[in-house]
């Protein structure tokens, strides 16, 4: 009965679904009564360089501010849920890992989709130190997210080799403001939330505090542990205007983060504490001719430590510190009346100094870009690019990409890209310097890997239908050679088998996405996305694991403004898919649906009641523990 109801609110909201995706929230016109779809907003990623959304060469989605407010979304990761191409496989509770989230089939976690922070590369926050995750920041400092899928090696060199996202923060506001939030809800969550800044003259600031915990870790809730998990975060953004066009920058994060697990049936304790310090300054000046310069770096530590008493929980532990530095310079300038060109350099250092490895692996990288437009019949824009990195350990690696859009008519854009991509193998897969107890398994490190590379080629049409409706179809394809997997070898450690990192001969995922937004009446705004997903180890023409043939998102929003109400509804449906490499377990299709009810209580004052996976879905995998129905009680103030 509860699947004939979920299908049943699905068919009702095929009609009036709104994605918090892809476009912004459109303004009112309010001498006519309606709204249109807007797709004014900048976008920086895909590029390097500002476009407006409807204008950028490379296929964008953007998730806005507005969107996160609406959303009832307590991770990053959940908010990417409803974006075609991305699959997340993870609950949606404060301090989960997300390491099975995926896009075009490639995982997060191993670095196929590389995670940035105002433009710069994040580490951390995935499976292990290993890992790349989505969630590493809290959503109150997000001003934006923006998703490029695709090859992007060409301009942000390994892990950029499927696509990226870049987590934009807030800036500091023009005046003064401050705001506090808390939320409280199933699993002991507790979130809060407070910020301030603002600007004086030539300088301006904003810090967020943030804190979270749960009785849900990085891995869920499961009935064999007892867990407690917190995180205590400060983000900062100062600028310094020294004059109009020449402006100083500086990102201050510190982390604090937490967690504790008591295996009932054994007695095991395991406490990990990890701490991350990050500082990024950057220098941007704009010149008389139209040209501008963008120098900035990061500097960042990670020190993780954990400790086990009462026996062996499996999983070897790791204590040390990971360091990077990097330092990157761009110069972008127009070149008549058809080029923008934009040619950059970086230099990053990455040191692993830990119990399982050291190492120091440092990457040198030039790339240079070309926009070109003109008009060939209708406007046309194309983008040729190249960059050359020089890694340490595997040599010097060569990605060129080409980028294509056709103006065809006002309301039809059509994107084209091929490029090159290449992934050095993960600190695991490569580096480690004894073998690593992961549960029932050992995994053992392969120094003699190759690194991977790759071609992808994409195809989109974009068709909006007056100023309400908004179609998109994307076609995707990865060739990937040498991909790093784990294979089963003949030895055992204490009896249990052991694993290593292998270059499998060739790959490849494929498919097509599509979408369709609207807003039907003022207030109300809906959305469809639908992926059809296939992924091949070529070498035993077996599915990749964890990859659904069919997933598909449904959303509605509906905003009541005299009255101060916003209610947002929506459902994931994911189709079955193999979890072992050998195609022999599958999981069940499953659907997931939350909402969100937000009502403004005052003018600065709102609550709201958010409610994820409100039909308690086992996620295709009834054996195993889920946290279930989950409900949260938020009140924010903004002042």
């Amino acid at each position: 009965m509860r699947r004939i109801g979920v299908v049943a609110l699905i068919v009702g909201m095929v009609c009036f679904i709104q994605s918090p995706s892809g476009w912004a929230g459109g303004k009112k016109e309010a001498s006519k009564g309606k709204e249109a779809i807007e797709l004014k907003q900048i976008v920086v990623t895909a590029t390097r360089t500002p476009h407006l959304l409807k204008d950028v060469p490379v296929e964008t989605v953007v998730i806005t501010r507005k969107d996160i407010e609406r959303s009832s979304a307590q991770t990053v990761s959940d908010l990417l849920s409803d974006v075609p191409g991305i699959f997340i496989r993870a609950e949606n509770v404060p301090g989960i890992s997300a390491w099975r989230a995926k896009i075009r089939g490639l995982d997060f976690n191993s670095g196929y989709g590389l995670v940035l922070i105002n433009g710069q590369r994040v580490k951390g926050g995935g499976m292990g130190e290993y890992g790349i995750g989505l969630n590493q920041i809290p959503l109150e400092m997000i001003e934006r997210i923006e998703i490029v899928k695709g090859p992007s090696s060409v301009l942000y060199g390994s892990d950029a080799l499927a696509g990226v996202v870049n987590i934009i923060t807030k800036s500091a506001p023009k005046k003064p403001s401050f705001g506090l939030e808390a939320a409280s809800g199933t699993h002991n969550v507790r979130i809060g939330n407070a910020w301030f800044g603002g600007q004086r003259g030539r300088i301006g600031g904003i810090i967020n505090l943030n804190h979270e915990e749960s009785d849900c870790g990085k891995y869920g809730y499961r009935s064999g542990r007892e867990e407690d998990y917190y995180r205590n975060r400060l983000d900062s953004n100062y600028f310094l205007n020294l004059s109009k066009n020449i402006k100083l920058s500086l990102g201050v994060s510190v982390e604090d983060w937490d967690r504790k697990r008591r295996y009932t049936g054994s007695g095991v304790r395991r406490h990990t504490e990890k701490k991350k310090y990050r500082f990024s300054p950057g220098l941007n000046v704009k010149f008389a001719d139209g040209s501008t310069l963008k120098l900035q770096g990061y500097w960042f530590d990670w020190d993780f430590k954990t400790k086990e008493t009462g026996g062996s929980s499996h999983f070897t532990p790791t204590n040390g510190d990971m360091y990077y530095k990097q330092a990157e310079a761009q110069y972008t300038r127009p070149v008549g009346e058809h080029h923008l060109l934009t040619g950059g350099a970086e230099w990053l250092e990455e040191k692993l100094d830990y119990n399982l490895a050291t190492k120091v692996i440092i990457t040198k990288s030039a790339y240079l870009q070309d926009e070109i437009n003109f008009i060939l019949g209708k406007p046309v824009t194309v983008v040729l690019g190249g960059r050359v990195d020089d890694n340490s350990t595997f040599g010097s690696e060569f990605c060129p990409k080409v980028s294509l859009m056709v103006e065809a008519t006002p309301q039809t854009r059509i994107r084209a890209s091929v490029g090159r991509g290449f992934k050095s193998p993960n600190i695991r897969q490569l580096y480690y310097e004894q073998p690593f107890h992961h549960g029932s398994y050992w995994f053992r490190s392969n120094p003699d890997l190759d690194a991977e590379r790759s071609w992808g080629y994409s195809m989109s049409v974009e068709q909006s239908f007056g100023k309400r409706w908004l179609f998109g179809l994307d076609l995707f394809r990865n060739d990937i050679n040498d991909k790093v997997v784990w294979v089963e070898t003949e030895e055992t450690i204490y009896g249990e088998p052991v694993k290593t990192a292998k270059n499998i001969a060739k790959c490849h995922t494929q498919g097509v996405e599509v979408s369709l937004k609207a807003r039907l009446l003022p207030g109300l705004s809906t959305i469809l996305g639908y992926t059809y997903l296939e992924t091949e180890d070529e070498e035993t023409h077996k599915d990749l694991t964890y990859s659904p043939k069919n997933s598909f998102s449904a959303r509605i929003i509906y905003e009541y403004t005299p009255w101060g109400i916003t209610a947002s509804m929506g459902t994931q449906y994911v189709g079955e898919m193999y979890k072992d490499t050998k195609n022999t377990k599958k999981t069940d299709d499953y659907f997931l649906t939350d909402m969100k009810l937000t009502k403004k209580v005052t003018k600065y004052a709102a609550v709201s009641l958010e409610g994820n996976n409100i039909f308690d879905t086992d996620y295709g995998e009834p054996e195993r523990d889920w946290a279930g129905t989950t409900w949260l009680v938020r009140l924010t103030m903004n002042f």
